[in-house]
């Protein structure tokens, strides 16, 4: 499990900006579709674009529905993690 950055935004109740870490190298960025984790090991969604900068960019986590995910803002702030 890898970190993937700090979540900055929630747009509606199902989509977060995370600001990538800026330790991790090219080689090291996630894929698209990889799946996102809280600080607790739970899946809560899949990266499902980036953009910015190459060193430190964005990613768009849209959050899943399936299972009881919180709200959006309640990741605000928190690091999350990708597998």
């Amino acid at each position: 499990m890898k970190r993937l950055g700090t979540v900055l935004h929630a747009l509606g109740n199902d989509v977060l900006i995370v600001r990538g870490d800026e330790q991790a190298s090219k080689s090291e960025k996630p894929r698209i579709n990889s799946s996102v984790m809280d600080k607790t090991v739970k899946r809560i969604g899949k990266v499902t674009n980036y953009f910015g900068p190459v060193v430190n960019p964005f990613y768009i986590v849209k959050l899943d529905r399936r299972s009881n995910t919180p709200e959006a803002r309640h990741y605000l702030n928190e690091r999350i993690y990708v597998q």
